[in-house]
C-alpha cells in the first residue's frame, strides 16, 4: 500500500503579494527623498552637522517596509498537512486542525468585501481582485484569539461576518481539492482510531 502523502502544495496567498506591489512606489520615493536630503543637509542652515544623519531615518524605515513587503509576497502560503491546514504568514505561521473546520465553500473576493461599500484606499486595494474567486474556511473556533491573530494576519484573511479564514490564492480549485483530499484522510484516521478503541 503506498504511503499517503504528508503534505500538499504550497499555494501564495494574493493579498500579500498585492501588499508588495501598492507599497513599492511610495518607499521608493520616500527612500530617494530621504537621500536627497541628506546630500543637501549641509546647504540647508536650519540642519545643524550633528543631526543630518536624521535624514536617513525615513528613508531606512522605507527600505525596511519594501524588503518586508517583498519578503511577505514570498513567505505567505497557505498548504493542506496530514493533520492541519498551515496558513504561512511572513512571520507567523498557524496551524488549523481539521476537526476545527465546519465547511469549505468557494465565494466571490468582491462579495465578501463589498468593494462598492469600501471608500479610497481600501476600495482601490479590492478592485483587482473583484473577479477573482476566494476559498472561505468555516470554523468551529480560531486556535487562538481573533485579537492576537489581527496583530500578524492581513485584515482580508478574515471573514467579516463568521469565524471564518478567506484564503485567496491563484488555484482556488487545486487548494479545494487538496484541502478536501486531506480533510477526508484525516476523518477517516480518526474514525479508524475511535473504532480500534472500542
Amino acid at each position: 500500500m503506498a504511503e499517503p502523502k504528508r503534505r500538499g502544495e504550497r499555494f501564495k496567498l494574493l493579498v500579500y503579494g498585492r501588499m508588495a506591489q501598492r507599497w513599492a512606489l511610495p518607499c521608493v520615493l520616500i527612500a530617494s527623498a530621504s537621500c536627497a536630503l541628506w546630500w543637501f543637509a549641509p546647504r540647508i542652515p536650519i540642519l545643524h552637522a550633528p543631526y543630518r544623519p536624521l535624514t536617513l531615518v525615513p528613508g531606512a524605515a522605507a527600505i525596511l517596509l519594501l524588503l518586508y513587503t517583498a519578503l511577505a509576497g514570498q513567505r505567505a502560503w497557505v498548504q493542506s498537512r496530514s493533520n492541519h491546514l498551515r496558513i504561512q504568514t511572513p512571520f507567523y505561521p498557524l496551524a488549523v486542525s481539521y476537526a476545527r473546520i465546519k465547511s469549505v465553500r468557494p465565494r466571490s473576493f468582491a462579495e465578501i468585501f463589498a468593494s462598492a461599500q469600501m471608500q479610497g484606499a481600501r476600495a482601490d486595494w479590492v478592485r483587482p481582485f473583484g473577479q477573482l474567486t476566494a476559498l472561505v474556511v468555516e470554523l468551529s473556533g480560531y486556535p487562538l484569539s481573533k485579537p492576537w491573530l489581527r496583530l500578524w494576519f492581513s485584515p482580508y484573511l478574515f471573514y467579516p461576518k463568521a469565524t471564518a479564514f478567506v484564503l485567496l490564492v491563484d488555484d482556488w480549485m487545486g487548494l479545494s481539492r487538496q484541502l478536501d483530499e486531506f480533510r477526508s484522510l484525516y476523518q477517516m484516521r480518526r474514525a479508524e482510531r475511535r473504532d480500534t478503541t472500542r
